[in-house]
């Protein structure tokens, strides 16, 4: 993905959406004014973001941040110590969609209005929604790997060598990421939790317990070598 906006999609976005600015070629700040719909339901409100073309958690899609405190805020509010409850890395960026759907929620060719109207505003929708209702309107997945688990639980697509070798550097980046490689090597839910409960695995995250059923079976599948597919 390149580093950079051109000049026609920053022009794009600065039209819908005129608080927000173009600060660098790679980079637009200001004022988000959302008005969107969903499931019949309007929500109005506005975030201070900036969107950057580099990404450090990914090379598909650009960087999101919240950076007018709202997202503190809303933890504060529902008692929340992790901001990643709210979607938010550890690194700054939101979380605007589970590794696996980039490809779809932004698909190759895509620009930077495809990734506000697509990506941002969804976000941002939900983040509004949460900190009135305590709920999120979509689907939603636990934080980092065990969330990279639970979206296969409810996928049957066929996966691809591609598609596997593109979560697994995430996964790679959990501190337990050995846990993670054990459970792929040796599935069991009697294991600790992932999410270092102490729970068994299958008890206290059972979606992702599901996910890494399938997740496993695909990796059979195609064939590839466990063991080697973290090195």
């Amino acid at each position: 993905m390149p580093l950079v906006f051109s000049d026609e999609e920053i022009a794009k976005v600065t039209a819908r959406y005129p608080r927000l600015a173009r600060i660098d070629s790679g980079t637009v700040e200001g004022i988000l004014d959302l008005n969107a719909v969903y499931d019949g339901k309007t929500l109005t409100d506005n975030f201070h973001i900036r969107i950057t073309a580099f990404n450090p958690n990914s090379e598909r899609v650009p960087a999101l941040y919240e950076i007018g405190g709202r997202t503190e805020a809303i933890a504060k509010k529902w008692n929340m110590s992790d901001l990643r409850d709210l979607h938010r890395n550890p690194n700054g960026t939101a979380c605007v969609c589970v590794k696996q759907l980039e490809k779809e929620k932004f698909p190759p060719g895509s620009n930077l209005f495809t990734f506000v109207e697509q990506l941002v505003v969804p976000y941002l929708y939900g983040l509004s929604h949460y900190e009135s209702s305590k709920t999120w309107l979509w689907g939603e997945f636990s934080h980092g790997g065990l969330g990279l688990l639970e979206f296969y639980a409810d996928r049957h697509t066929p996966q691809t060598v591609e598609d596997i070798s593109e979560i697994l550097p995430s996964i790679r980046k959990e501190l337990n990421w050995k846990e993670y490689h054990k459970q792929l090597r040796s599935p069991s839910a009697k294991r600790a939790c992932l999410c270092g409960s102490g729970k068994p695995f299958g008890r206290c995250h059972s979606k992702a317990w599901k996910g890494l059923g399938q997740l496993t079976a695909e990796i059979e599948r195609l064939g590839l070598n466990t063991r080697s597919l973290f090195i």
